[in-house]
């Protein structure tokens, strides 16, 4: 049970203001999505003004958390303003049901993982059918899901997430030609440098540099399904959706948006803040904060200030 006392407590401690209407006394002990209301439970919009609330009045016990300075009228159920709801919000799931995130694990290496390396830090997670080669280094609180494979120099930092069925440090796709015309692989020596604070999506491929560095920095979060190759630089709080396949020796700057589908040519760089539509297919330099879309991918024109995330609280 979560009391509304401990709720604007957390709240408080973090200096972030809000407005609740609503008795004191009232407690919940589940979330739920707005589609679905039900009892006792913690639910959030972010545009009040398409709220039905005649629907949400008929639910016994539901606390609804939305923008701060928004006014909802005839509601006869608790209210909590809040500023950048969504994240508040999802901050609140964080802090007062951790135990319903199935990638919050005790610290342990799974009886069926095959770890070689002993550089591995504090409060490690390693799953099941895992393998962990010996030149492999991973920070504190990292955890690996299942199925994951990481191989040669792979570095890993603090606090990061890997999804089930991803290779890091595998081969990466680059070829020379021999006498008679067949093509060779070429030998990659390189390595994966993965920053902290990272969430790498299930089945993702991630190739290791041919002679340097494949570098994923801070933050950075990729979905199910993303290529990114040899000698690519991904830096901080960059998005990369599902299906993405990024070319080698491409830059990504910091706090991009990758859309579902996108493919990023070789030795290319996407500026800071830029975003690749859906489906895009870029085959030369995409400018900051510019959207790109279309095969090939073309400037619509600037992206919005609101998608461009650059403070914490």
């Amino acid at each position: 049970m979560v009391k509304i006392t401990d709720v604007l407590h957390f709240l408080d401690k973090r200096d972030i203001r809000y407005t609740f209407t609503g008795e004191n006394t009232f407690s919940f002990e589940n979330f739920c999505p707005l589609n679905a209301p039900t009892k006792k439970s913690i639910t959030w919009i972010r545009h009040a003004e398409t709220l039905d609330v005649g629907k949400l009045n008929a639910v016994n016990g539901l606390l609804l958390a939305t923008e701060y300075g928004s006014d909802i009228r005839g509601a006869k159920f608790p209210i909590l303003y809040v500023p950048n709801v969504h994240r508040t919000f999802f901050r609140l799931l964080e802090r007062f049901f951790p135990e319903w995130d199935p990638d919050r694990k005790k610290p342990g290496i799974a009886s069926s993982a095959v770890v070689e390396t002993d550089k591995i830090g504090e409060g490690v997670y390693i799953g099941h059918h895992t393998y962990v080669g010996p030149e492999a280094e991973i920070g504190d609180h990292v955890t690996i899901l299942n199925n994951v494979s990481i191989h040669g120099r792979v570095s890993i930092g603090d606090h990061t997430i890997i999804e089930s069925g991803s290779s890091i440090g595998v081969c990466g796709f680059g070829q020379y030609w021999d006498e008679d015309g067949d093509p060779h692989t070429v030998v990659h020596v390189g390595s994966v440098k993965i920053g902290s604070h990272v969430k790498i999506g299930a089945n993702n491929g991630i190739a290791r540099g041919c002679l340097g560095e494949t570098v994923i920095e801070d933050y950075v979060q990729t979905d199910n399904l993303v290529h990114i190759a040899h000698n690519d630089h991904i830096k901080r709080g960059a998005v990369i959706a599902c299906g993405t396949s990024i070319a080698g020796s491409t830059t990504v700057g910091s706090n991009v948006w990758l859309a579902p589908g996108s493919v990023l040519n070789n030795s290319i760089s996407v500026g800071d803040h830029g975003m690749v539509g859906l489906g895009g297919v870029a085959v030369k330099d995409v400018p900051g904060r510019k959207v790109v879309f279309g095969v090939p991918a073309k400037v619509l024109g600037d992206r919005k200030p609101e998608e461009i995330h650059r403070k914490e609280w």
